[in-house]
C-alpha cells in the first residue's frame, strides 16, 4: 500500500504546533507516499512545504480546511489541489467570519462568568483566525475546569458542552455557507471534500445528498473521530453518491494527544481518484 494522510495541521494552523518540515520528514520515515497539509483557513505552509516534499521525495497535495456553515452549525470543508497563489480572496472572506465568531463566543462565555479577552485568544492562535478549540483550551486552563481536565479529550468535550447548537455559548451562524464555499472552491479548479461528517452533529444521508447536488466531490470517510459504524455508513454513502471516500488523521500535535501523525491513512488510489475529479472540472 502507498500510504497517504490527507488531513494534517501544521504550526501555520491556529491550533497546530508542528513545523511542516518535521511533518514531511516524519511521514517520509514512516513510509508514506503522499500527504496534505490542511491548516484551518490558512495556506501559509505553502509553497515551502512543496519544496520539502520535493526534497524528501514525498508528494504534497496542496490543501486547506475551510470553516463554513450549514443549517446553523459549523462544518469544515477540505479543498484539495487548491493553488495557494489563487486562494487569497476565499481565505480572507472566511477568516473575517472566524474573527466575528470568536468575538461573539467570548461575549457568551463572559456572560457565563468566563472572562477571556480577544487578545488572549489571538496570542494563543499566533495571530491567525482562531478556532473554537483554542478558546476551549484557554477556558479550561484559566478556570481550572477539573471536569474537562480529567477527560481523554478535554477540549472536544468543552466544545460539545458550550459551542454546539442549544448549548450556552452557541453562536448563530456567522459563517460563509458551505454551498457558497463549495462553489468558490470549484471555480478555483480545486476539489471540495466534506471533513469528518460524523463528528459533532453527524450528517444524514439526505444532507450528504444535498451537498452532492451543490457540487461536493468527496467525503472524509476515515478519520480519528469516526466509529467503525460511521466509517461503514459514510463509505456506503460515498459509493451511493459517487463521492471520493478520503481519509486523514486530523493531526494537530499536543493539543490532540490521542491523534498521532499518520494514524489514519488510506491508499494512494484515493489521490488518483481526486486527481481524476480535478481534471474533469
Amino acid at each position: 500500500m502507498k500510504k497517504v494522510d490527507l488531513h494534517i495541521h501544521s504550526c501555520f494552523s491556529s491550533d497546530g504546533e508542528v513545523d511542516p518540515d518535521e511533518i514531511v520528514n516524519t511521514l517520509k520515515y514512516k513510509g508514506f507516499y503522499a500527504l496534505s497539509i490542511t491548516d484551518h483557513d490558512s495556506m501559509e505552509a505553502y509553497p515551502s512545504v512543496l519544496e520539502s516534499g520535493n526534497r524528501e521525495g514525498i508528494e504534497i497535495i496542496e490543501g486547506v480546511e475551510l470553516t463554513t456553515g450549514y443549517k446553523g452549525r459549523e462544518v469544515h470543508l477540505l479543498a484539495y489541489f487548491l493553488d495557494h497563489r489563487k486562494a487569497g480572496t476565499l481565505i480572507e472572506k472566511i477568516s473575517a467570519t472566524r474573527m466575528e465568531l470568536t468575538r461573539k463566543r467570548l461575549e457568551k462565555l463572559s456572560a457565563l462568568g468566563m472572562e477571556i479577552s480577544f487578545d488572549e485568544v489571538m496570542a494563543k492562535s499566533h495571530g491567525r483566525p482562531p478556532t473554537g478549540p483554542i478558546i476551549a483550551e484557554i477556558a479550561i486552563n484559566k478556570y481550572s475546569l477539573k471536569k474537562y481536565l480529567r477527560e481523554k479529550d478535554p477540549v472536544r468535550s468543552f466544545y460539545y458542552d458550550y459551542f454546539l447548537p442549544g448549548k450556552p455559548a452557541f453562536v448563530e451562524r456567522v459563517y460563509i455557507p458551505i454551498k457558497e464555499a463549495i462553489s468558490m472552491v470549484l471555480e478555483l479548479k480545486a476539489v471540495p471534500v466534506l471533513a469528518h461528517p460524523g463528528a459533532y452533529i453527524p450528517f444524514t444521508e439526505e444532507e450528504i445528498e444535498d451537498l452532492k447536488e451543490s457540487g461536493l466531490i468527496g467525503i472524509e470517510v476515515r478519520n480519528s473521530y469516526h466509529s467503525k459504524k460511521q466509517v461503514d455508513f459514510y463509505g456506503e454513502l460515498a459509493l451511493k453518491f459517487s463521492l471520493v471516500p478520503t481519509c486523514g488523521s486530523d493531526f494537530h500535535g499536543r493539543r490532540k494527544p490521542h491523534i498521532a501523525l499518520g494514524s489514519v491513512y488510506c491508499d494512494y488510489d484515493i489521490v488518483e481518484q481526486l486527481k481524476r475529479r480535478r481534471d474533469g472540472l
